[in-house]
């Protein structure tokens, strides 16, 4: 088909076999393939909730992927390259188009709020979420937008806290508020994931009564301030948790006696 004849612009839909996807390494974006994202995606894979690609149908016959690079990768890993996927196809298209086109469908996303995520995956009955939230609720309490007394608003905490172990959060969330009561403070995400990492490793040796009289040497505040100093160029709240978490395991094995086990520290 001639230049001439494939001017005009056209999209439409068509199930293509993901095999026949291809990327162009001379399109700077699409040279960045981020095998941690790609085995993020494999691990979560549900090819019911696969979103279309964007994909452009060149002058040679070829689909070239403007979006969906890494779900297209993992597709063909997981069903196969025979697996035919939905595409937006759009023909036509000069080089500048697609470049506007890779950008528009990155950078007209508006971030979803980690909660309103959290709330989703409760409507569309996620098992790990439903969970999640059942075991918030059995102590006493509820996860929401913002912090309160009663209400849990570290959505990203209690989400890494729970994919470590069934049973985790409610120790996590019972041991804070045995040291600092329900304040808005105790539902710290930095702390509750801190306080997670501390009782993981120590599932079978950890008395919870003397982690609730450890951290309540010090408010929140400054239990963070110290774990903040010792974090490497700087960080974010999980790799700050991990001093926080070695410094609360020193303060817990400090003047141990009687038998208590010493904790271990974490990694």
């Amino acid at each position: 088909m001639s230049r001439a004849a494939r001017s005009k612009i056209d999209k439409y839909y068509e199930a293509v076999a993901v095999g026949l996807l291809v990327v162009d390494p001379t399109l700077d974006a699409q040279r960045i393939f981020q095998r941690a994202w790609a085995n993020k995606l494999t691990k979560i894979w549900d090819r019911d909730v696969l979103l279309p690609a964007i994909v452009s149908l060149r002058e040679d016959g070829v689909y070239y992927v403007l979006d969906g690079q890494h779900s297209n990768a993992v597709a063909k890993e997981v069903e196969g390259a025979n697996f035919k996927r939905d595409c937006m196809i759009y023909t036509g298209l000069s080089r500048q188009q697609e470049a506007k086109l890779f950008l528009a469908a990155n950078r007209d996303r508006k971030p979803v709020k980690p909660h309103d995520n959290f709330r989703v995956a409760i409507t569309a009955g996620d098992e790990f979420s439903i969970r999640v939230e059942q075991e918030v609720k059995s102590c006493g309490l509820e996860i929401g937008s913002g912090t309160s007394v009663n209400r849990v608003g570290a959505v990203q905490a209690l989400i890494a806290i729970g994919a470590k172990r069934e049973g985790l959060i409610p120790k996590v969330l019972k041991s804070v508020e045995g040291a600092w009561g329900r304040d808005t403070t105790t539902w710290d995400n930095m702390m509750l994931r801190a306080v997670g990492m501390v009782i993981d490793k120590n599932w079978d040796i950890i008395k919870l009564d003397r982690l609730s009289k450890t951290l309540q040497k010090a408010p929140v505040g400054l239990w963070k301030g110290k774990a903040i100093t010792l974090t490497t160029s700087g960080g974010g709240s999980n790799s700050r948790s991990v001093p926080l978490a070695r410094q609360i395991i020193v303060e817990y094995n400090r003047g141990l006696r009687g038998g208590t086990p010493a904790l271990v520290p974490v990694d």
